[in-house]
């Protein structure tokens, strides 16, 4: 008898479980994704934008190409973006950009990344900027490097209408003793 008395409380706690994360997902999408990605997508130099959960949530964000960013670069665009993502919301939210790189770029920002991370790593910020620069213009690519206390902000485009951006969080570390 306590078995026919156990299946419908399953079904009821099985039913219950559904529609309370559905309505939470429907809640989720109309307070937060829908109004970010409207506000996203208000920007001139946003072409998509997916917001995928997680913690810290992911948004991914397509952008225009460097020429198109209205006199701005990565950095300013990047900083805009996270203000109207802060505003919007108070929960951790990580920027992924899409770019339209081709095979050749990425390569060869995959060659000139250390040159980045020893740069960050020595705390040789001027020479690693110039460095990479240089190497980028022998490769025939234009970049823009820039950077704040926080990230390093890479542009790589060329002349076929590929770009390429990343933004590299880092640390200064803190001298003064032995780790």
């Amino acid at each position: 008898m306590s078995r026919v008395r156990l299946i419908p409380i399953v079904l009821i706690v099985l039913i219950t479980l559904g529609i309370l994360v559905a309505g939470y997902q429907t809640y989720r999408h109309l307070n937060f994704i829908n109004p970010l990605q409207t506000r996203l997508q208000q920007n001139p130099a946003v072409t998509t934008v997916q917001i995928v959960g997680g913690n810290p949530a992911v948004i991914r964000i397509g952008l225009k190409s460097v020429s198109k960013l209205n006199n701005e670069d990565l950095q300013t665009t990047y900083h805009r973006l996270m203000a109207l993502v802060e505003s919007t919301t108070n929960a951790p939210v990580q920027l992924q950009f899409i770019d339209q790189s081709d095979k050749t770029l990425t390569s060869d920002y995959e060659q000139m990344a250390p040159i980045l991370y020893q740069g960050l790593r020595k705390g040789n910020y001027t020479q690693m900027i110039a460095e990479f620069k240089q190497q980028a213009a022998k490769d025939g690519i234009q970049s823009s490097v820039t950077m704040d206390q926080q990230n390093v902000y890479v542009e790589l485009w060329d002349s076929s209408n590929h770009y390429l951006y990343d933004v590299i969080t880092y640390q200064v570390s803190q001298g003064g003793g032995a780790a």
